[in-house]
Formats: structure tokens, C-alpha cells, sequence
């Protein structure tokens, strides 16, 4: 279904960012044969940070570099084509959308986008002159160079609850720091945390500020009920805070919600005709694996559909 003129090519479909939404649009698509060209600056996505994985159906047990690496060979099998870029803007003329990216532009009659979210930071005291020296952003951790060390994480997902739960078996003592009094990650991990000797629930406890030469040294906390503050020697500390939504190159077309996701119908259809979204930048409320794929696969056959209505666009 390609249109070819004057060497301009115009996919049926172009999926941003390849995550697991973004990898089974692709799967998908080529299923209804639709030529897929598939921009991302890696391939995984978020799961590349998640440690330990064994709810994602077909897995007993699984972490997310294997699990990637699973939906990468897939959708590369079924011959989707892959382009290593950042896309920078996304324009719509007509029927046909042009994909500004660091690797050129790209066209095509119809955009499924999945990317668009970056770590966040707790912008305090020390944390920016730490990065990468004793403070990770939703990093995967070496465990041996944990082996006896003091470490915190800063979360209340499952991404903390089971970064602390691995690094319970190398590192001496482990502080699980969270703002809150209840966690958001599942309940059967948060049970086998709790029972784990090595690991110290601070509740309803945040970071003020973070100290170290050379690297870190040590963090600074205060505890939101009682106000007292205390400061933790520690070694390594992870940020296990979530993302933003970063959407500014789609940000013009479609419609989003008061947290900035894009906001889709069950089918991944935005407020822009012929542009489809899926995964953890919609405005779905559960930010797992299985949903993110389910989406991108919905979203794949709806482009389908709405492609099999259209004329081929003949570029000039």
C-alpha cells in the first residue's frame, strides 16, 4: 500500500515510540499486512527499568529487558520496520501526516502514537549535582555492586516495592521512602516487602534534600505528620516516582486530560481523524504491561479499518 513519487514514501502506518503498546501496534499492523514503520530512541520502553515481572499473562516469571526483547523479535519478524529517532513534531495535511524526526521526515496516512513520557525528579537540594553519582532516575541496578551497601528508594508503585524486594538479597539494609501511608503497587509484593527483615517502610516520609561530595552521601527526610526531620546515610538511592507526559510534538492535534494524556475511546481513536494513541500516554487509569499492549493491538486494527476507507495519497 505504499504510494511512491519522486522518492517520497507514505507508510499506511507510523507508530511512535516502541514500548509494549507501541511494539503490538506494530504486530498487528503487519497482521493486516499495512506497511509499519515504528520511531522510537529505544526499544522497550519503561519495562526496560522493571527489574522483576510475573504478572504478564504467559510469563510465570520474566523482567522487562527479556520481555522487550520478546515483543522486539516478534514485531521485527512480522516486518515492521524500525528507525532509531526522536520525533520532534507531527503535522497533519489533508489525509496524510507528516512526522518531523531527528532522523528525517516521515510520512503517513495514519500515526499511532504510544511515547512521550520522561522520569520525574523530586527537584531538591543536591539531586541534580548527584545524578548518576549515587542517584538514579528509574535505572536498572547491577545487583552485585549493591552487595552490602546502604540504598533508598523513593516510590509507592510496583516499581519500588519490587526494586526494594531484589535488593533485599545484596544490599545491607534498604529504606522504602514513600509520601504516603498506602502504596498503588500490588498487594501480594507489598506482603512479601513487609515481611523482608532488611527493609524500612518510611511512610508518609519525603526527601528535602540530598548530600554528598564526589557522590552521594546521605539524605535528608522529613516525615509529613510529625514534621520531625532526619538524615539516613545511604549509598545509592533510586527514583522510582513515575513519569510526565511529555506529548509537545502531538500536543496540537488531539485533545488531553488535566494531566496531560491524550485522551482515546476504547478503540485508541483521539480527537484527530487518523491518529491513534495507546499505552501509559492515554488517559487510561492502569499503567500495566498487558493493558499497554492490549491498547496498541486495538489501536493497530482500528488504523486498519480507518485506512481501508481511505484513497491512497499520491505525494508530489
Amino acid at each position: 500500500m505504499i504510494s511512491v513519487v519522486a522518492h517520497i514514501f507514505a507508510y499506511d502506518v507510523v507508530i511512535v515510540g516502541a514500548g509494549p503498546a507501541g511494539l503490538a501496534a506494530a504486530v498487528y499492523a503487519r497482521k493486516r499486512l499495512l506497511d509499519t514503520l515504528v520511531l522510537s530512541m529505544d526499544i522497550g520502553g519503561q519495562i526496560l527499568q522493571t527489574e522483576h515481572i510475573d504478572n504478564y499473562l504467559g510469563y510465570l516469571e520474566t523482567d522487562g529487558i527479556k520481555l522487550a526483547a520478546a515483543f522486539e523479535n516478534q514485531a521485527r519478524i512480522s516486518g515492521a520496520e524500525f528507525v532509531t529517532a526522536e520525533v520532534k513534531r507531527i503535522e497533519k495535511d489533508g489525509d496524510l501526516f507528516r512526522v518531523h524526526s531527528t532522523a528525517g521526515v516521515f510520512y503517513g496516512r495514519a500515526v499511532i502514537v504510544t511515547g512521550g513520557r520522561k522520569p520525574r525528579k523530586l527537584c531538591v537540594p543536591g539531586e541534580d549535582q548527584l545524578l548518576g553519582r549515587g542517584v538514579n532516575i528509574s535505572l536498572k541496578c547491577d545487583l552485585d555492586r549493591m552487595a552490602g551497601k546502604t540504598v533508598a528508594i523513593v516510590g509507592g508503585g510496583n516499581t519500588a516495592l519490587q526494586r526494594a524486594e531484589l535488593l533485599s538479597y545484596k544490599a545491607s539494609k534498604v529504606y522504602l521512602i514513600h509520601r504516603r501511608e498506602e502504596f498503588r503497587g500490588d498487594e501480594a509484593t507489598l506482603v512479601r516487602v513487609k515481611a523482608i527483615p532488611n527493609v524500612e517502610l518510611l511512610l508518609n516520609t519525603v526527601i528535602i534534600e540530598m548530600k554528598g561530595g564526589v557522590c552521594l552521601e546521605s539524605v535528608v527526610v522529613k516525615n509529613l505528620k510529625t514534621g520531625l526531620e532526619q538524615e539516613f546515610k545511604v549509598d545509592t538511592l533510586f527514583l522510582d516516582i513515575g513519569r510526565d507526559v511529555k506529548l509537545d510534538y502531538v500536543e496540537h492535534l488531539v485533545k488531553r486530560d488535566p494531566a496531560g494524556k491524550v485522551i482515546t475511546d476504547k478503540f485508541g481513536r483521539t480527537s484527530c481523524e487518523g491518529l491513534f494513541a495507546a499505552g501509559d500516554i492515554t488517559d487510561t487509569p492502569y499503567a500495566q504491561v498487558i493493558i499497554a499492549a492490549g491498547q496498541g493491538a486495538a489501536a493497530a486494527l482500528t488504523a486498519y479499518s480507518y485506512i481501508k476507507k481511505k484513497p491512497i495519497v499520491m505525494l508530489y
